[in-house]
Protein backbone atom coordinates (compact mmCIF):
# COMPACT_ATOMS: atom_id res chain seq x y z
CA UNK A 1 0.00 0.00 0.00
CA UNK A 2 1.26 3.82 -1.06
CA UNK A 3 0.51 5.41 2.27
CA UNK A 4 1.86 8.25 1.31
CA UNK A 5 -0.39 8.30 -1.86
CA UNK A 6 -2.98 7.49 0.02
CA UNK A 7 -2.68 10.21 2.49
CA UNK A 8 -2.93 12.92 -0.01
CA UNK A 9 -5.90 11.63 -2.02
CA UNK A 10 -7.97 11.65 1.06
CA UNK A 11 -6.68 14.95 2.23
CA UNK A 12 -7.97 16.02 -1.40
CA UNK A 13 -11.16 14.55 -1.24
CA UNK A 14 -11.84 14.79 2.27
CA UNK A 15 -11.14 18.88 2.37
CA UNK A 16 -12.72 19.78 -0.87
CA UNK A 17 -16.05 18.60 0.65
CA UNK A 18 -16.74 21.60 2.59
CA UNK A 19 -16.10 25.01 2.62
CA UNK A 20 -16.50 25.35 6.39
CA UNK A 21 -13.04 26.79 7.92
CA UNK A 22 -13.42 25.02 11.65
CA UNK A 23 -14.40 21.27 9.99
CA UNK A 24 -11.86 22.16 7.13
CA UNK A 25 -8.85 22.79 9.67
CA UNK A 26 -9.79 20.33 12.32
CA UNK A 27 -9.76 17.47 9.78
CA UNK A 28 -6.48 18.64 8.72
CA UNK A 29 -4.59 18.25 11.78
CA UNK A 30 -6.17 15.20 12.49
CA UNK A 31 -5.57 13.80 9.47
CA UNK A 32 -1.94 14.61 9.82
CA UNK A 33 -1.98 12.53 13.10
CA UNK A 34 -0.75 10.02 13.07
CA UNK A 35 0.43 9.62 9.51
CA UNK A 36 2.74 12.34 9.82
CA UNK A 37 3.76 13.34 13.32
CA UNK A 38 2.61 12.51 16.91
CA UNK A 39 0.99 16.01 16.66
CA UNK A 40 0.24 18.80 14.76
CA UNK A 41 -0.93 22.25 15.46
CA UNK A 42 -2.30 24.92 12.29
CA UNK A 43 -2.33 28.30 12.75
CA UNK A 44 -3.94 30.73 10.25
CA UNK A 45 -3.81 34.39 11.00
CA UNK A 46 -6.85 36.43 9.36
CA UNK A 47 -8.97 38.91 10.12
CA UNK A 48 -6.41 40.64 12.62
CA UNK A 49 -6.90 37.26 14.88
CA UNK A 50 -4.61 34.31 15.04
CA UNK A 51 -6.80 31.02 15.02
CA UNK A 52 -4.93 27.70 16.02
CA UNK A 53 -6.39 23.80 16.19
CA UNK A 54 -4.89 20.76 17.29
CA UNK A 55 -6.45 17.46 16.85
CA UNK A 56 -8.88 18.12 20.30
CA UNK A 57 -8.32 21.67 20.92
CA UNK A 58 -9.07 24.97 18.87
CA UNK A 59 -8.76 28.75 20.07
CA UNK A 60 -8.40 32.74 19.21
CA UNK A 61 -5.89 34.75 19.92
CA UNK A 62 -4.63 38.06 18.76
CA UNK A 63 -1.79 37.03 16.08
CA UNK A 64 1.13 38.96 19.00
CA UNK A 65 0.49 36.67 21.41
CA UNK A 66 1.48 33.38 18.85
CA UNK A 67 5.42 32.22 19.81
CA UNK A 68 8.20 34.19 18.18
CA UNK A 69 9.38 31.78 16.12
CA UNK A 70 6.02 30.65 14.86
CA UNK A 71 5.33 35.07 13.72
CA UNK A 72 8.61 34.72 12.20
CA UNK A 73 7.40 31.68 9.48
CA UNK A 74 4.17 33.62 9.47
CA UNK A 75 5.81 36.56 7.98
CA UNK A 76 7.94 34.82 5.43
CA UNK A 77 7.56 35.05 1.32
CA UNK A 78 4.13 33.20 0.27
CA UNK A 79 5.10 29.93 -1.07
CA UNK A 80 4.55 26.62 0.02
CA UNK A 81 8.14 25.46 1.72
CA UNK A 82 8.88 22.86 4.73
CA UNK A 83 12.00 23.15 7.02
CA UNK A 84 13.42 20.97 9.90
CA UNK A 85 12.19 22.78 13.11
CA UNK A 86 15.31 21.41 15.27
CA UNK A 87 15.28 19.48 18.53
CA UNK A 88 14.31 22.06 21.66
CA UNK A 89 11.25 23.22 23.86
CA UNK A 90 8.90 24.94 21.04
CA UNK A 91 6.37 26.95 22.78
CA UNK A 92 3.06 26.67 21.08
CA UNK A 93 -0.36 28.36 20.76
CA UNK A 94 -2.60 28.23 23.94
CA UNK A 95 0.43 28.44 26.46
CA UNK A 96 1.99 24.73 26.11
CA UNK A 97 5.24 23.56 24.82
CA UNK A 98 6.38 20.88 22.94
CA UNK A 99 10.05 19.24 23.96
CA UNK A 100 11.44 17.56 20.57
CA UNK A 101 11.65 18.26 16.77
CA UNK A 102 9.46 18.41 13.98
CA UNK A 103 8.37 20.17 10.67
CA UNK A 104 7.11 22.94 9.71
CA UNK A 105 5.23 23.88 6.70
CA UNK A 106 3.95 27.44 5.27
CA UNK A 107 0.66 27.44 4.00
CA UNK A 108 0.50 28.97 0.80
CA UNK A 109 -3.59 30.85 1.25
CA UNK A 110 -4.13 32.54 -2.14
CA UNK A 111 -6.01 35.29 0.42
CA UNK A 112 -5.46 37.63 3.11
CA UNK A 113 -4.34 34.87 5.29
CA UNK A 114 -1.47 33.42 6.21
CA UNK A 115 -0.95 29.69 8.01
CA UNK A 116 1.25 27.71 9.35
CA UNK A 117 1.32 23.94 9.75
CA UNK A 118 3.71 22.20 12.18
CA UNK A 119 4.18 18.65 12.44
CA UNK A 120 5.60 17.55 16.02
CA UNK A 121 7.63 14.59 16.73
CA UNK A 122 8.65 13.72 20.45
CA UNK A 123 12.36 13.63 20.67
CA UNK A 124 12.91 10.16 21.26
CA UNK A 125 11.45 10.17 17.45
CA UNK A 126 14.32 9.87 14.24
CA UNK A 127 14.55 13.42 13.11
CA UNK A 128 12.84 14.49 9.50
CA UNK A 129 13.92 13.37 6.09
CA UNK A 130 14.04 14.96 2.61
CA UNK A 131 10.93 12.52 2.00
CA UNK A 132 9.66 13.21 5.07
CA UNK A 133 9.83 16.80 4.32
CA UNK A 134 8.50 16.25 0.85
CA UNK A 135 5.54 14.48 1.89
CA UNK A 136 4.74 17.88 4.32
CA UNK A 137 5.11 20.02 1.41
CA UNK A 138 2.54 18.13 -0.57
CA UNK A 139 0.12 17.41 2.22
CA UNK A 140 -0.07 21.32 3.00
CA UNK A 141 -1.45 21.87 -0.90
CA UNK A 142 -4.71 20.60 -0.18
CA UNK A 143 -5.18 22.00 3.30
CA UNK A 144 -4.20 25.49 1.79
CA UNK A 145 -6.80 24.85 -0.78
CA UNK A 146 -9.43 24.22 1.39
CA UNK A 147 -8.87 27.24 3.79
CA UNK A 148 -8.61 29.88 0.43
CA UNK A 149 -12.06 28.24 -0.60
CA UNK A 150 -13.32 27.99 3.09
CA UNK A 151 -12.34 32.27 2.99
CA UNK A 152 -13.37 32.79 -0.04
CA UNK A 153 -17.02 31.23 1.11
CA UNK A 154 -17.42 33.24 4.32
CA UNK A 155 -16.59 36.64 2.69
CA UNK A 156 -18.94 35.72 -0.49
CA UNK A 157 -21.69 34.87 2.32
CA UNK A 158 -20.81 38.03 4.35
CA UNK A 159 -21.35 40.07 0.96
CA UNK A 160 -24.68 38.63 -0.13
CA UNK A 161 -26.08 39.31 2.85
CA UNK A 162 -24.53 43.09 2.80
CA UNK A 163 -26.35 43.38 -0.19
CA UNK A 164 -29.25 41.84 1.15
CA UNK A 165 -29.75 44.48 4.24
CA UNK A 166 -29.14 47.51 1.63
CA UNK A 167 -31.34 46.45 -1.24
CA UNK A 168 -34.23 45.25 0.79
CA UNK A 169 -37.18 47.50 1.18
CA UNK A 170 -37.02 49.57 3.95
CA UNK A 171 -39.11 49.66 6.69
CA UNK A 172 -42.64 51.15 6.13
CA UNK A 173 -43.64 54.44 7.74
CA UNK A 174 -46.22 55.48 10.15
CA UNK A 175 -48.43 57.75 8.57
CA UNK A 176 -51.56 59.38 10.74
CA UNK A 177 -55.23 57.75 8.79
CA UNK A 178 -53.65 55.39 6.81
CA UNK A 179 -52.85 51.69 7.12
CA UNK A 180 -49.52 50.10 5.46
CA UNK A 181 -48.32 46.50 5.30
CA UNK A 182 -46.12 44.83 2.82
CA UNK A 183 -44.94 41.11 2.03
CA UNK A 184 -41.76 40.49 0.38
CA UNK A 185 -40.56 37.08 -1.01
CA UNK A 186 -37.41 36.96 -3.24
CA UNK A 187 -36.62 33.97 -5.83
CA UNK A 188 -35.36 31.79 -3.49
CA UNK A 189 -32.67 30.60 -5.92
CA UNK A 190 -31.86 34.51 -6.12
CA UNK A 191 -29.98 34.24 -2.47
CA UNK A 192 -32.87 36.17 -0.90
CA UNK A 193 -32.45 39.28 -2.94
CA UNK A 194 -34.89 39.94 -5.71
CA UNK A 195 -35.61 42.69 -8.12
CA UNK A 196 -39.22 43.66 -6.78
CA UNK A 197 -39.34 47.16 -6.01
CA UNK A 198 -40.95 47.91 -3.30
CA UNK A 199 -41.03 51.51 -1.68
CA UNK A 200 -43.06 53.74 0.43
CA UNK A 201 -41.91 57.45 2.17
CA UNK A 202 -43.54 59.74 4.50
CA UNK A 203 -44.17 62.90 2.50
CA UNK A 204 -45.32 65.35 5.34
CA UNK A 205 -47.03 62.98 7.89
CA UNK A 206 -50.50 63.00 6.25
CA UNK A 207 -49.23 61.73 2.82
CA UNK A 208 -46.90 58.82 1.91
CA UNK A 209 -45.59 57.81 -1.50
CA UNK A 210 -46.03 54.43 -2.33
CA UNK A 211 -43.90 52.57 -4.94
CA UNK A 212 -44.11 49.22 -6.25
CA UNK A 213 -42.66 46.88 -9.30
CA UNK A 214 -40.41 44.61 -10.46
CA UNK A 215 -37.23 44.99 -12.87
CA UNK A 216 -37.21 42.02 -15.47
CA UNK A 217 -34.66 39.70 -14.47
CA UNK A 218 -33.54 38.03 -10.69
CA UNK A 219 -30.83 38.10 -8.34
CA UNK A 220 -27.78 40.85 -7.90
CA UNK A 221 -28.43 42.35 -10.86
CA UNK A 222 -32.37 43.00 -10.77
CA UNK A 223 -31.79 44.02 -7.15
CA UNK A 224 -29.44 46.65 -8.04
CA UNK A 225 -31.44 48.13 -10.98
CA UNK A 226 -34.73 48.15 -8.31
CA UNK A 227 -32.57 49.96 -5.81
CA UNK A 228 -31.29 52.45 -9.24
CA UNK A 229 -35.01 53.23 -9.23
CA UNK A 230 -35.66 53.57 -5.71
CA UNK A 231 -32.84 55.97 -5.34
CA UNK A 232 -33.93 57.80 -8.49
CA UNK A 233 -37.83 58.12 -7.26
CA UNK A 234 -36.74 59.44 -4.13
CA UNK A 235 -34.17 62.52 -5.83
CA UNK A 236 -37.07 63.17 -7.68
CA UNK A 237 -39.40 64.37 -4.65
CA UNK A 238 -38.42 67.59 -4.57
CA UNK A 239 -38.61 68.13 -8.28
CA UNK A 240 -42.31 66.85 -8.22
CA UNK A 241 -44.55 64.73 -6.03
CA UNK A 242 -47.29 63.79 -9.20
CA UNK A 243 -46.95 59.72 -9.99
CA UNK A 244 -47.64 60.44 -13.35
CA UNK A 245 -44.29 62.99 -13.80
CA UNK A 246 -42.16 60.88 -12.02
CA UNK A 247 -42.65 58.04 -14.10
CA UNK A 248 -42.08 59.98 -17.86
CA UNK A 249 -39.02 61.34 -15.81
CA UNK A 250 -37.63 57.32 -14.44
CA UNK A 251 -38.50 56.46 -18.17
CA UNK A 252 -36.37 58.97 -19.18
CA UNK A 253 -33.07 58.27 -17.35
CA UNK A 254 -33.59 54.72 -17.75
CA UNK A 255 -34.73 54.37 -21.23
CA UNK A 256 -31.47 53.23 -23.83
CA UNK A 257 -31.82 52.67 -27.33
CA UNK A 258 -29.13 50.48 -27.67
CA UNK A 259 -29.17 48.96 -24.44
CA UNK A 260 -29.19 44.96 -24.34
CA UNK A 261 -29.35 44.80 -20.38
CA UNK A 262 -32.91 43.19 -19.61
CA UNK A 263 -32.71 44.75 -16.42
CA UNK A 264 -33.15 48.54 -17.81
CA UNK A 265 -37.24 47.70 -18.29
CA UNK A 266 -39.78 47.51 -15.49
CA UNK A 267 -43.24 47.43 -14.74
CA UNK A 268 -43.98 50.16 -11.85
CA UNK A 269 -46.85 51.73 -9.63
CA UNK A 270 -45.98 55.10 -8.52
CA UNK A 271 -49.06 56.65 -6.04
CA UNK A 272 -49.40 59.24 -3.77
CA UNK A 273 -51.69 58.49 -0.81
CA UNK A 274 -52.87 60.79 1.18
CA UNK A 275 -55.82 61.26 4.23
CA UNK A 276 -58.99 62.85 3.11
CA UNK A 277 -60.22 66.03 5.84
CA UNK A 278 -63.45 63.93 6.92
CA UNK A 279 -61.94 60.41 6.58
CA UNK A 280 -60.95 57.50 3.89
CA UNK A 281 -57.63 58.31 1.81
CA UNK A 282 -56.99 59.33 -1.91
CA UNK A 283 -54.77 57.43 -4.21
CA UNK A 284 -53.22 58.59 -7.05
CA UNK A 285 -51.82 56.08 -9.22
CA UNK A 286 -49.69 56.69 -12.08
CA UNK A 287 -49.40 52.70 -13.96
CA UNK A 288 -46.31 51.31 -16.35
CA UNK A 289 -47.46 48.07 -17.74
CA UNK A 290 -48.17 46.57 -14.12
CA UNK A 291 -50.75 44.38 -13.20
CA UNK A 292 -53.96 46.28 -11.98
CA UNK A 293 -54.32 47.47 -8.31
CA UNK A 294 -57.50 45.34 -6.25
CA UNK A 295 -59.76 48.11 -4.70
CA UNK A 296 -61.27 46.48 -1.93
CA UNK A 297 -64.65 47.97 -0.62
CA UNK A 298 -66.28 47.75 3.21
CA UNK A 299 -69.15 45.46 1.00
CA UNK A 300 -66.70 42.63 0.38
CA UNK A 301 -66.41 43.65 -3.68
CA UNK A 302 -63.13 43.66 -5.09
CA UNK A 303 -62.17 45.57 -8.37
CA UNK A 304 -59.45 45.70 -10.41
CA UNK A 305 -58.33 49.11 -11.13
CA UNK A 306 -57.32 49.05 -15.00
CA UNK A 307 -55.21 51.76 -15.35
CA UNK A 308 -52.96 50.53 -18.15
CA UNK A 309 -49.64 52.12 -19.60
CA UNK A 310 -46.80 50.47 -21.55
CA UNK A 311 -43.38 48.63 -19.36
CA UNK A 312 -41.03 51.39 -18.15
CA UNK A 313 -37.76 51.79 -20.49
CA UNK A 314 -39.71 50.13 -23.32
CA UNK A 315 -40.04 53.38 -25.58
CA UNK A 316 -39.42 57.01 -25.17
CA UNK A 317 -41.61 58.90 -25.22
CA UNK A 318 -43.62 56.31 -23.56
CA UNK A 319 -47.19 56.28 -22.18
CA UNK A 320 -48.56 55.89 -19.00
CA UNK A 321 -51.82 56.06 -17.53
CA UNK A 322 -53.00 57.44 -14.24
CA UNK A 323 -55.89 57.03 -12.03
CA UNK A 324 -57.58 58.31 -8.80
CA UNK A 325 -59.26 55.95 -6.62
CA UNK A 326 -60.91 56.73 -3.30
CA UNK A 327 -61.05 54.73 -0.24
CA UNK A 328 -63.55 55.57 2.26
CA UNK A 329 -62.52 54.39 6.05
CA UNK A 330 -61.70 50.67 6.20
CA UNK A 331 -61.29 50.18 2.15
CA UNK A 332 -58.13 49.23 0.92
CA UNK A 333 -55.67 49.13 -2.28
CA UNK A 334 -53.49 46.17 -2.91
CA UNK A 335 -50.54 46.26 -5.21
CA UNK A 336 -48.76 42.96 -5.65
CA UNK A 337 -46.34 41.91 -8.17
CA UNK A 338 -46.87 39.41 -10.97
CA UNK A 339 -45.10 37.08 -8.81
CA UNK A 340 -48.48 36.10 -6.35
CA UNK A 341 -50.50 35.56 -9.22
CA UNK A 342 -47.90 33.46 -11.51
CA UNK A 343 -46.95 31.75 -8.43
CA UNK A 344 -47.28 27.95 -9.57
CA UNK A 345 -48.19 25.26 -7.41
CA UNK A 346 -51.68 23.62 -5.62
CA UNK A 347 -52.51 19.95 -6.30
CA UNK A 348 -52.01 20.40 -10.63
CA UNK A 349 -49.23 22.78 -10.46
CA UNK A 350 -51.32 25.73 -11.75
CA UNK A 351 -51.18 29.39 -11.17
CA UNK A 352 -52.39 30.88 -8.23
CA UNK A 353 -54.16 33.41 -10.08
CA UNK A 354 -55.96 36.44 -9.70
CA UNK A 355 -59.32 34.65 -8.77
CA UNK A 356 -58.14 33.01 -6.04
CA UNK A 357 -56.51 36.83 -4.80
CA UNK A 358 -59.53 38.27 -5.11
CA UNK A 359 -61.94 35.72 -3.39
CA UNK A 360 -59.12 36.01 -0.59
CA UNK A 361 -59.36 39.52 -0.29
CA UNK A 362 -62.73 39.40 -0.71
CA UNK A 363 -62.99 37.26 2.64
CA UNK A 364 -60.44 39.73 4.21
CA UNK A 365 -62.56 42.77 3.62
CA UNK A 366 -62.23 45.54 6.38
CA UNK A 367 -59.14 43.47 8.17
CA UNK A 368 -56.50 45.52 9.26
CA UNK A 369 -53.36 45.88 6.30
CA UNK A 370 -51.19 43.62 8.22
CA UNK A 371 -53.41 40.84 8.53
CA UNK A 372 -54.30 41.38 4.63
CA UNK A 373 -50.82 41.38 3.93
CA UNK A 374 -49.71 38.49 5.97
CA UNK A 375 -52.45 36.10 4.82
CA UNK A 376 -51.50 36.76 0.78
CA UNK A 377 -47.98 35.46 1.42
CA UNK A 378 -49.03 32.61 3.79
CA UNK A 379 -51.82 31.71 0.79
CA UNK A 380 -49.00 31.81 -1.93
CA UNK A 381 -46.55 30.00 -0.36
CA UNK A 382 -48.67 27.14 0.72
CA UNK A 383 -50.14 26.97 -3.06
CA UNK A 384 -46.45 26.63 -3.91
CA UNK A 385 -45.27 24.13 -1.48
CA UNK A 386 -41.81 25.21 -1.46
CA UNK A 387 -41.65 25.25 -5.26
CA UNK A 388 -39.19 27.41 -7.23
CA UNK A 389 -41.02 31.36 -7.69
CA UNK A 390 -40.52 34.60 -9.23
CA UNK A 391 -39.88 37.61 -6.99
CA UNK A 392 -43.19 38.33 -4.40
CA UNK A 393 -44.22 41.49 -2.85
CA UNK A 394 -47.47 43.01 -1.99
CA UNK A 395 -48.55 46.40 -0.52
CA UNK A 396 -51.86 47.40 1.17
CA UNK A 397 -52.78 50.66 1.66
CA UNK A 398 -55.97 50.64 4.01
CA UNK A 399 -57.79 53.99 4.92
CA UNK A 400 -57.90 54.12 8.86
CA UNK A 401 -61.45 53.23 10.26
Amino acid sequence: MDEPRDLLMTAYRVLGRSLNLHRNAAIAVRLAVPALAGAAVLVLTFDQQAHWWTPDRKGTDVPAELPRWMRDVLAEADGIRARPLPAGRWPLPGGTEHDGHGVVVRLSCAYQCQGVLVLLRGADQPAAADADLSLAARFAAPVSNAVTAALLYRDQVRLAEILRAALLPAPLPSVAGIELASAYRPAREAQRIGGDILHVESLDGESALCALGDVCGKGVEAAVAGNRLRMSLRALLPVTRQPLDMLNLLNEATFDPEGADVTQFATLLIGVVRVLPHGGALVRLAAGGHPPPLVVRHTGVVRAQQIGGMMLGADRPARFAEAVIRLAPGESCVLYTDGVIDAEGGPRGTAFGQQRLVALLTEYAGRPAAVVAERIEQSTSDWLHGADHDDIAVLVVRASS
